[in-house]
């Protein structure tokens, strides 16, 4: 089965994403203002500066979410990392987190910055740097924090 990708380029990575994944980002997109912000984990694989992002976890009830904020659980993250981890045959990793903004051309405000850092200083990482993915109505905000800076290819919707 071959699967379906878009391909972009940050610094010396060039990064994949699944049309799967994309179709997630889309389905919860913040078109309604009854619509709350919705996240997830990514995960995939890595060969060499290639970037894979084969999946993107859904929302789910032990999540806190409103209008213009998003929270995953934790403990539900972790569960389905090692599951992927585990059923891949120790391939598939956490790669990073995505979520949704309610506008048009998504940026991370202050809040995502602080949690992308976060979980860089407090996970154990497999790779130098952890991915962060903003579905906008119309673009896709994507980005790479290598522990200094948040580097960013926004993805028109076009794309």
């Amino acid at each position: 089965m071959k699967l379906e990708m878009k391909e972009w380029r940050i610094d010396k990575y060039r990064i994949f994403i699944t049309d799967s994944t994309l179709q997630v980002f889309e389905s919860f997109n913040q078109v309604s203002t009854k619509n709350p912000e919705s996240g997830g984990i990514l995960l995939g694989q890595i060969i060499g500066n290639e970037i894979f992002v084969l999946k993107a976890s859904i929302p789910n009830k032990f999540d806190r979410s409103g209008r213009f904020k998003f929270e995953r659980n934790s403990e539900i993250a972790q569960i389905l990392v090692n599951h992927e981890f585990i059923n891949s045959g120790n391939k598939t990793i956490y790669l990073g987190e995505w979520h949704t903004h309610a506008e048009h051309y998504p940026s991370p405000s202050s809040i995502d910055k602080k949690m992308i850092k976060d979980q860089y200083n407090e996970n154990i990482l497999n790779e130098p740097f952890l991915l962060m993915v903003i579905k906008g109505f119309k673009d896709l905000f994507v980005s790479i924090y290598d522990g200094k800076s948040i580097n960013k290819c926004i993805v028109f919707s076009g794309e």
